[in-house]
């Protein structure tokens, strides 16, 4: 089962009237369960549904589930260039790299909705959005050529500070200083759907 072109279309003029509800209150972007909720109305309103309820009890990997049973996983994001760069799951209770890569493996949803900011274009005034949807299908973390990186300087010059993988889509990285937090930077034409919203 997969979101169709006008689904994801549909979904656009309800995120944006709830962005614009979400700035008459909030001056900073909208992130976190305040991104959930308003993606569950969004949802329900484009008739493709949600079960997300204000509880804070979400399952790793996913936040939703629409009325066909798709999962998704909302995240913000970072725009840098023509790349969407998004985190992951704190992976410091799997002890080796296979261990984290079968646990976000298997704990993925089927579409990530990102709504991602370009930090710049905040500072400077400009509240606009990147409504971002990835079909999680793209990722194969599991099977990918993970290699070390190396501390370069410091205390930690010589040691091991995590892993990286390169493919043709996407690029992650597992950060040891960041409890094993995974990164995965998406290019914006891998995207299924990547839409500016300018909110004021």
């Amino acid at each position: 089962m997969k979101l169709s072109p006008f689904d994801m279309q549909t979904l656009i003029p309800a995120v944006k009237e709830n962005l614009v509800w979400h700035h008459s209150l909030y001056r900073g972007a909208c992130k976190g369960e305040f991104w959930e909720d308003l993606c569950s109305k969004a949802l329900i309103k484009a008739k493709i549904g949600s079960d997300w309820k204000p509880d804070y009890n979400h399952k790793v990997g996913k936040d939703q589930t629409t009325s066909l049973g798709l999962q998704i996983s909302n995240k913000s994001g970072t725009i840098k260039g023509d790349k969407v760069e998004i985190s992951g799951s704190r992976l410091t209770k799997h002890k080796t790299l296979r261990e984290k890569l079968l646990f976000i493996t298997q704990k993925s949803s089927d579409y990530i909705f990102s709504l991602a900011t370009d930090k710049a274009e905040w500072a400077r005034g400009h509240r606009r959005y990147y409504f971002c949807v990835i079909d999680s299908a793209i990722f194969n973390f599991y099977d990918e050529l993970w290699l070390g990186s190396y501390g370069e300087k410091g205390a930690h010059k010589g040691d091991l500070v995590g892993w990286f993988c390169e493919t043709a889509k996407y690029s992650a990285k597992i950060s040891r200083a960041m409890s094993d937090q995974l990164w995965t930077t998406v290019k914006l034409d891998a995207c299924e759907m990547v839409h500016e919203i300018t909110v004021g």
